[in-house]
């Protein structure tokens, strides 16, 4: 399977693609006459577009499951190159939980604008800093990561 995959993965999901993009495309084009009818307020109504977002929704559902089967599948098939993997995500997960435990719900600003206006509790509210703390931190990571590896790379 790994080989067939290798050869026409690439070919396939393109394909599909392809096919999804027709689809929508078909589906957009035939009732746009009637969708330019439509006043502003009841374009929000409209199902001209609903092709298309189940499509892309149902293919991101397809890949991310199949992620998740093929790196479970690369874990058990070969657990020794894997650990890397697992390393790096206890990692991560370490980082959110220290971020998590070390935030505080927002009492002022837009954020706290936000979760009043969202009802959101102290406990969402602190989900939602750590996350915002951790993506800051991985980005400055890749951004420092990417010039490093290009500084060594011009002196390689």
């Amino acid at each position: 399977m790994y080989k067939s995959l290798t050869k026409y993965g690439q070919l396939a999901a393109f394909s599909v693609g392809l096919i999804v993009i027709v689809v929508f495309f078909a589906s957009v084009f035939s009732g746009v006459d009637a969708f330019n009818g439509l006043t502003k307020e009841d374009r929000g109504t409209t199902t001209i577009f609903n092709a298309g977002l189940y499509a892309t929704l149902g293919l991101l559902v397809v890949c991310a499951a199949a992620a998740v089967l093929f790196g479970i599948f690369h874990m058990v098939t070969n657990p020794k190159g894997a650990m890397k993997a697992i390393i790096a995500l206890a990692v991560l997960l370490v980082l959110f939980f220290a971020l998590y435990s070390t935030s505080e719900p927002e009492t002022s600003g837009i954020v706290a604008n936000a979760v009043e206006k969202f009802n959101l509790t102290g406990g969402q509210s602190q989900f939602i800093s750590a996350a915002i703390k951790s993506t800051l931190i991985l980005g400055a990571i890749a951004v420092l990561s990417f010039i490093v590896s290009e500084i060594t790379n011009i002196f390689k």
